[in-house]
């Protein structure tokens, strides 16, 4: 696929300074025309925030389906996110299982791990929150409702983990959506851990290679924040991404582009 004009100006000239907010229109172009799917997708990260207050939740459903590209579908999605915070419980749940575009029910994951992570049911004798959520990140009717209550069941036992790394590591070993949790929270020992920190050569070559999405995922969670430290600007990242675009493997590509959503001011 050939690049753009706007995409080659656009490395050369768009300088944009450390943690710096890019203007909305701005964003919303780089969103709308962009043709690497990442970078796109960083100003649709970027741009949620701003649509959240400025675009009503029925406007940002349309568009979330919609939208001509996928940065402007991230942008209606995480927007869409922010504003089902409101919603109850019950009506994330139904979200989640519904049949409703995949790009809807991804926008009820985080505030419905919230809700699930505080759930109780007195109407279940001996009812234990984390193996509730267990069970349902496995047998869970959609990816979302799974994704959601696998990342519930994890912010739940959050305090045992330190205790437990081999089981987190073999739990992050697979493709499921339990393995998925499992590898964003190893990605955090990978940061700091005596034993199981890595260097950034050795997180990109796990994010490229590991032999699991759990495994990759947890590689690219801890480079995606080593990247948001680093003095890495705005064009930087995104000369890299021009040079992985359609390598490696969706978890290396997507570290930079939460890094890069961050340098446009997430």
């Amino acid at each position: 696929m050939k690049l753009s004009g706007l995409r080659a100006l656009m490395v050369v000239t768009c300088v944009v300074a450390l943690f710096s907010m890019m203007a909305v229109a701005d964003l919303e172009h780089i969103a709308a025309n962009e043709l690497i799917p990442e970078i796109s997708a960083a100003a649709g990260l970027a741009l949620a925030s701003s649509w959240a207050e400025i675009t009503t939740e029925a406007q940002l459903e349309d568009l979330a389906v919609t939208g001509r590209t996928i940065g402007l579908r991230t942008a209606a999605s995480e927007a869409l996110s922010i504003l089902y915070f409101a919603k109850t419980g019950e009506e994330l749940i139904a979200i989640l299982i519904s049949d409703l575009d995949p790009m809807i029910r991804a926008a009820a994951i985080a505030p419905a791990k919230m809700y699930l992570s505080a759930m109780t049911r007195e109407d279940v004798e001996d009812f234990v929150l984390a193996d509730y959520l267990k069970e349902l990140a496995t047998t869970g009717e959609t990816h979302e409702m799974r994704l959601a209550a696998a990342r519930a069941h994890y912010f739940v036992i959050r305090r045992t983990l330190p205790f437990a790394l081999d089981e987190l590591k073999a739990a992050a070993d697979g493709g499921t959506e339990l393995a998925i949790a499992a590898g964003e929270v190893l990605g955090g020992f990978y940061l700091f851990h005596p034993v199981l920190g890595k260097t950034q050569a050795e997180l990109v070559d796990l994010a490229i290679g590991a032999g699991s999405a759990g495994l990759r995922t947890a590689a690219a969670t801890a480079l995606a924040v080593l990247l948001i430290q680093s003095d890495e600007t705005a064009v930087s990242l995104q000369t890299t991404m021009l040079e992985i675009f359609g390598t490696g493997s969706v978890e290396h590509r997507n570290a930079y582009k939460f890094a890069l959503a961050h340098r446009f001011g997430l």
